[in-house]
């Protein structure tokens, strides 16, 4: 289905939204990380606005902004093989900003649960886990600069465990975030997927 069909049907229910917003992001500087065969990325989404607040709730997005920005969920992707790779877990977390000089060590009792890898129905070739960190990522664009994240994760496939410290450099980006849709889940399923399956665009 096409976007424009699908934010047609969006707009005409009370639970559905559409957002057209600038956001001030992090993107990754160079390319994704290998552990025990998968490939490991890090991914912020903003949750604030230059503007006001803006609040979600039962899937609404209750305002509208120009322009989005930290404080951000944050999340550990990885990328792996179907029928081979398992799980992740992310031991220890630290953050140092460059601007600001901020830098510490992330609450590790709000980590070490395993994130399990899923197949996608449109991608069967790969599998996904997706490591949701606890919390929000306290940081700004524009008075932090870079971000440097140090993680200490492990995979785990059918074979055997790694585990691994890597880093990932964050840089300050600003972009579009056109057609922010927020579905329900009734009406993913009438698309014939699953909730988790749908890729989510505020992702960075």
């Amino acid at each position: 289905m096409r976007v424009a069909a699908i934010i047609a049907i969006a707009l005409g229910l009370s639970n559905c939204a559409s957002l057209i917003a600038k956001k001030n992001t992090y993107a990754s500087e160079g390319p994704s990380v290998k552990i025990n065969g998968a490939t490991v990325r890090m991914q912020v989404n903003p949750q604030g606005s230059a503007n006001g607040s803006m609040a979600f709730s039962a899937m609404i997005v209750s305002s509208a902004v120009a322009t989005l920005e930290g404080p951000f969920r944050w999340r550990l992707e990885a990328v792996g093989t179907p029928g081979v790779h398992q799980s992740v877990v992310i031991h220890r977390l630290h953050t140092t900003t460059e601007k600001s000089k901020r830098s510490g060590w992330y609450p590790a009792e709000k980590l070490n649960r395993r994130a399990d890898f899923k197949t996608s129905k449109d991608q069967p070739s790969i599998s996904r886990a997706r490591y949701e960190i606890p919390g929000l990522l306290k940081v700004d664009s524009a008075t932090d600069g870079k971000l440097t994240i140090l993680a200490d994760v492990s995979v785990f496939t059918k074979e055997r465990r790694e585990r691994k410290l890597v880093r990932f450099h964050l840089d300050p980006q600003q972009k579009r975030a056109d057609e922010f849709i927020i579905l329900p889940v009734e009406i993913v399923k009438t698309f014939g997927k699953d909730w988790e399956d749908m890729e989510d665009p505020s992702w960075d």
